[in-house]
């Protein structure tokens, strides 16, 4: 079995129990699309259930040798969110910190998000992804980018692509031309990945050693993300990227984890 990484999936109830999932279920639906390894957040979490949702994530991580963590954190839960980070540095499971402006209500731009990278976050040394995208105004790609050039030091993921399934795919090449950044990643955990040449084009624009394998799991099915990789029209040395040399670029705290190593 090949090494595949995702660092984008989910724990906890959604708005249907078809896309929602404890750590059984999420790993069941990970090992039919391949995948050895996966970063799980909580879904409560990002709608600012904070602690209800972290304690759950990890309760469920701790259980499935497959599983790492992120821990959300929120700008106006500050003392919950400064507990999971600080507790998270010495938790061997945790591998980032998970942000969603959109769910949560808040701006990536706005001055409380940026005491929080600066006071928590970024101390911490864990690597952060947020949910990022066309269909909303709090966190575009390019507000995204303008967070990550004031932390050079953190890592930073982009999730779906930078885009999300709305509006025109372009914008992440567009901004990263504009800001291209040593800190950044972008996961491919959305349903515009699957539209003819969305993939490839961003690969272009930011080479093969920033997009990082992603599902969005259970939200959607993971095994097509899968597939999708198998058959992208792309060199084998990116796919293999692709499926988990990038994500322990940005997520170092994987190396060593079960089903995360590259394999030969």
């Amino acid at each position: 079995m090949q090494t595949l990484v995702d660092v984008h999936c989910h724990l906890g109830q959604s708005v249907r129990g078809s896309m929602s999932a404890d750590g059984e279920r999420l790993c069941a639906l990970l090992r039919q699309a391949g995948v050895t390894h996966a970063v799980a957040f909580s879904i409560e979490a990002c709608y600012g259930g904070i602690d209800i949702g972290n304690a759950y994530t990890l309760g469920e991580v701790e259980r499935h040798e497959m599983l790492s963590a992120m821990v959300v954190a929120h700008p106006h839960h500050r003392a919950s969110s400064e507990r999971w980070v600080n507790d998270g540095v010495s938790n061997p499971d945790v591998v980032g910190v998970k942000l969603h402006p959109a769910l949560g209500q808040y701006d990536v731009a706005s001055s409380a998000v940026m005491r929080l990278m600066d006071e928590v976050v970024a101390p911490s040394g864990l690597s952060v992804l947020s949910h990022v995208g066309n269909e909303t105004s709090q966190v575009p790609i390019d507000k995204y980018l303008e967070l990550a050039s004031r932390f050079p030091g953190v890592r930073f993921i982009a999730a779906h692509l930078g885009v999300g399934v709305l509006g025109i795919r372009e914008r992440s090449i567009d901004a990263w031309v504009d800001k291209p950044l040593e800190n950044v990643w972008f996961d491919m955990g959305t349903l515009r990945a699957f539209t003819t040449g969305a993939v490839e084009g961003l690969l272009d624009a930011v080479d093969e050693d920033r997009i990082c394998f992603g599902t969005d799991a259970p939200l959607y099915v993971p095994a097509p993300f899968s597939r999708l990789l198998e058959t992208l029209d792309i060199s084998e040395e990116a796919r293999r990227k692709i499926a988990c040399r990038n994500a322990l670029a940005a997520l170092p705290r994987l190396a060593g984890k079960a089903g995360a190593s590259p394999q030969a």
